[in-house]
């Protein structure tokens, strides 16, 4: 039996993050609530303060597997809902300036078997998923249409949220609150109200839009399920991907930096994909039926906030997923990072539910932990982005070198498999990142540089 660790929690928005948090804490409370500040519908449907929910979700198999392990035959679920199973190796395609491929690098040419999949699906798909499952735990709740607008304070400790529903203004109390409100998180405003220093920020001027649609399923369709379009930095900065998702229908996204940008209506959208260097997209797009409106979404800066080099924070609160760190989109790591974070919350929960301690210091614990989980997706989205020199923020020592070690290792892929499934692995946030630096594949690599 789970040691309970309070009466009630309170966890501040209701997307994928949110949802993945009240699950784990029922493990550990009588209570767990969920204030979400948009309405929510009991069908697939996006958030509306979620921009970017229009375009291209894969389910990474990092997340997939987090999701897995916290929901019973969850995996089946998606697929009933109509979440489309991707099979890694065979099914994912770049598409690059010289031809078509398997790898993100290039070098393997012919389709393989990795023995995993992950999944393509609507973001509201996804997420309508997600919250069944956690609304299954019968002591969790959401409550849509609330906005929080405040932490109650109390001899250091959070004992409660402040929030408005209906033009009402409310008091929650809650033994434990956590922050899962995504990029705009209010959490380093409440921060100041409060007395408490806020983080620093490391930010990164990606300056990324992209455009997407949904599309019927052409008769010409080869059956490939995920596409990649993108050429290799710096040159090419021109995007397209699509995906297979629920009811047969093609998501199409085109993305763009540094002022190409595509946009969003419909002779300029086919007219983006035309200028692509490859017409894979534009063959499929010019002549298919659009079934949605095309939405467009500019991602400025990517953001990672150090929670973990803070001098105080107040008990009982915690901050989880974008409100912690805001990925580029374009590389899909954001649901998986989230998912991971969870995990490690999980595990840290469970340790202090058999432990002494309970809930006290628990963020001096949570997040140096949840910084080391977060270090591997922005590490590998750092490495894409600054490729760009129109890229702005402080470059870290050895991009350079890293970017090379990355090629050979892609290289060594075309005649070892073991390794194709290693790289798939750790850009799927699967397997740490470390992996790819120990022997003795470290000396095969500069080896192969030589």
């Amino acid at each position: 039996m789970v040691t309970q660790l309070g009466q009630h929690a309170v966890v501040i928005g209701g997307s994928l993050g949110g949802l993945m948090t009240a699950r784990v804490l029922a493990d550990h409370f009588e209570a767990v609530t969920v204030l979400e500040r948009d309405h929510i519908d009991t069908r697939p449907a996006l958030h509306q303060s979620i921009p970017q929910g229009n375009h291209l979700h894969v389910l990474l198999l990092g997340g997939q597997q987090v999701m897995a392990s916290l929901y019973p035959g969850f995996i089946d679920t998606l697929e009933r809902l109509g979440g489309v199973r991707i099979r890694v190796g065979k099914d994912v395609v770049y598409y690059m300036p010289d031809g078509k491929a398997y790898t993100r690098g290039g070098s393997v040419r012919e389709p393989r078997d990795l023995g995993f999949d992950i999944h393509a699906q609507s973001r509201g798909l996804l997420e309508y998923c997600v919250r069944q499952c956690t609304l299954a735990q019968t002591h969790v709740q959401l409550h849509s249409d609330c906005l929080v607008h405040g932490l109650v304070l109390e001899d250091g400790r959070v004992h409660g949220v402040r929030y408005t529903q209906g033009g009402d203004s409310q008091t929650l109390p809650a033994d434990f609150v956590v922050d899962a409100g995504g990029r705009g998180s209010r959490l380093p405003r409440w921060l100041t109200a409060l007395g408490f220093p806020t983080p620093n920020e490391t930010t990164l001027g990606v300056d990324f839009a992209y455009s997407s649609a949904q599309f019927r399923k052409p008769t010409c369709y080869a059956e490939e399920s995920l596409v990649l379009c993108y050429g290799p930095p710096p040159h090419q900065v021109k995007q397209g991907f699509l995906e297979t998702i629920e009811g047969g229908l093609l998501h199409v996204s085109l993305g763009g930096r540094f002022g190409e940008y595509p946009p969003d209506d419909a002779a300029g959208f086919c007219e983006f994909a035309k200028t692509l260097y490859t017409p894979v997209l534009y063959n499929l797009i010019k002549d298919a039926e659009r079934v949605t409106d095309i939405t467009h979404y500019r991602y400025p800066t990517s953001i990672l906030r150090h929670y973990e080099r803070l001098s105080a924070f107040p008990e009982g609160l915690l901050g989880l997923g974008d409100a912690l760190c805001s990925f580029n989109p374009v590389y899909g790591q954001g649901m998986s990072s989230a998912a991971l974070q969870v995990q490690a919350l999980q595990q840290l929960l469970t340790e202090r539910a058999t432990g002494e301690h309970g809930l006290e210091g628990l963020a001096w614990a949570f997040f140096p932990k949840v910084a080391e989980v977060i270090a591997t997706p922005w590490t590998l989205a750092a490495n894409q982005d600054f490729a760009y020199p129109q890229t702005t923020g402080e470059r870290p020592p050895g991009l350079a070198e890293r970017r090379e070690y990355l090629a050979a290792l892609d290289a060594l892929t075309v005649e070892d498999v073991e390794l194709q499934r290693l790289l798939f692995e750790v850009y799927n946030l699967a397997k740490p990142r470390s992996l790819l630096n120990e022997e003795p594949l470290r000396r095969r690599v500069f080896a192969q540089q030589r």
